[in-house]
């Protein structure tokens, strides 16, 4: 976060809480970013450029036993996916006389509102590919936006396909599975036979529980529980310390869970900021009221979808 602090040296009145209220403001932002599930789901970058964008490579094939030259691939491009970043752009009025008055109290309850904003906001976009997971588009702060992976369709869909066309296509998406054991054996053992675009073994290694508040004590029994989950014998639970389970409130399905490889998804879920959170104020020359704003750019979105499995129940 980035403060501007100008109206203090032409304006006494406000100068004498300026500093005060900004400093409040870069704390509340700080204590939203500790909680955001942006950093752990997230590979977090910068860019100085009005879009990146990032090629998918179809791979080489297996290592060969010879004794002589070395035999090379020719790599080829595969998909791509643009990221092109949005302006983000909020502001507040802190009226003149409760600057006379000296209401700092109120003040800094005017200025939380808009760090909520910010802060809510994009949380709301942390969520998105989860909370649109089947479909291509969503709508959110007054915009329409894509919601598509390299393939062009939807993170979770039946049928992703091949580049290259070596490989069928594939799925990531199943609908009618509750959060059980059952079910989530039937996921590991669909995301362990995921393809790479040249037809080969992705090496998916599901490690995570991405679920909604509302199945947060089916995940917590099914991955914390010594013994086997629903049942009355003594049979240990193979799911047991297997799996790191993330819980949001921000998941708006209460019905819908996430298997992810986190390791893999840090190399297909991006988050690229272009312009950080900028805070800057200025003094309306008609009102004499005390106006802050909030300035912020950045893109987000996924390449590859084989890190992750959408079930609906």
């Amino acid at each position: 976060m980035i403060v501007t602090s100008t109206v203090g040296r032409i304006d006494a009145v406000i100068g004498r809480f300026e500093g005060p209220i900004m400093a409040y403001m870069e704390k509340e932002e700080g204590d939203f970013a500790a909680n955001s599930l942006k950093a752990k789901l997230y590979n977090v970058k910068s860019s100085k450029h009005y879009s990146e964008s990032v090629a998918g490579m179809l791979g080489v094939g297996d290592m060969v036993a010879t004794d002589g030259a070395v035999p090379y691939d020719d790599l080829q491009e595969g998909y791509t996916k643009t990221f092109i970043h949005q302006v983000f752009k909020k502001g507040i009025e802190i009226k003149r006389e409760t600057i006379d008055d000296a209401l700092i109290i109120d003040m800094e309850n005017q200025s939380s509102t808009l760090m909520d904003a910010a802060n809510r906001t994009n949380e709301k976009f942390v969520h998105a590919p989860f909370n649109n997971a089947s479909s291509t588009t969503f709508a959110l702060a007054g915009k329409t936006f894509t919601a598509v992976g390299f393939d062009g369709l939807a993170l979770g869909s039946t049928a992703h396909t091949s580049k290259s066309g070596k490989a069928a296509n594939q799925s990531n998406y199943q609908s009618g599975y509750a959060l059980t054991p059952a079910n989530l054996k039937l996921v590991e053992e669909a995301m362990k036979a995921f393809l790479t675009d040249i037809n080969e073994r992705a090496n998916i290694i599901p490690d995570t529980l991405f679920v909604p508040f509302e199945l947060r004590e089916e995940a917590w029994e099914l991955t914390q529980s010594v013994g086997k989950v629903g049942t009355a014998n003594n049979n240990k639970n193979p799911y047991e310390m297997k799996y790191n389970v993330i819980v949001s409130p921000w998941l708006t399905s209460a019905t819908r869970w996430f298997v992810m490889d986190s390791k893999y998804m840090k190399r297909c879920l991006y988050w690229v900021n272009r312009k950080p959170l900028e805070i800057n104020s200025q003094k309306d020359f008609n009102t004499q009221n005390w106006q802050i704003q909030a300035y912020e750019r950045y893109s987000l979105g996924f390449t590859d979808w084989k890190w992750v499995h959408v079930c609906n129940t």
